[in-house]
């Protein structure tokens, strides 16, 4: 009779001692919250920098238009009625 061929029942892939797991689940587990502070912070000081880094970009392009352009008068504003 030949031996059954033995299962896996591990993930392939290097093993580690039991002396690295809890350093690794504390260095992965719940930090306090300032790690899931970062999650929603850093996408958002990376919005605000895109859009003022494109703000000057079109602040640049509108000065160098009006020095181009004299007859430009800038921007339209629209006109209101003072009742």
């Amino acid at each position: 009779m030949e031996p059954e061929p033995q299962r896996h029942t591990r993930a392939v892939g290097p093993q580690m001692s039991c002396e690295t797991r809890p350093v690794i689940s504390s260095i992965f587990g719940h930090q306090g919250g300032w790690d899931e502070a970062l999650m929603v912070l850093v996408p958002i000081a990376l919005f605000v920098g895109l859009l003022l880094l494109a703000n000057k970009r079109a602040k640049t392009i509108q000065a160098k238009r009006a020095q181009t352009d004299p007859t430009s008068k800038g921007p339209e504003r629209p006109e209101t009625s003072e009742s």
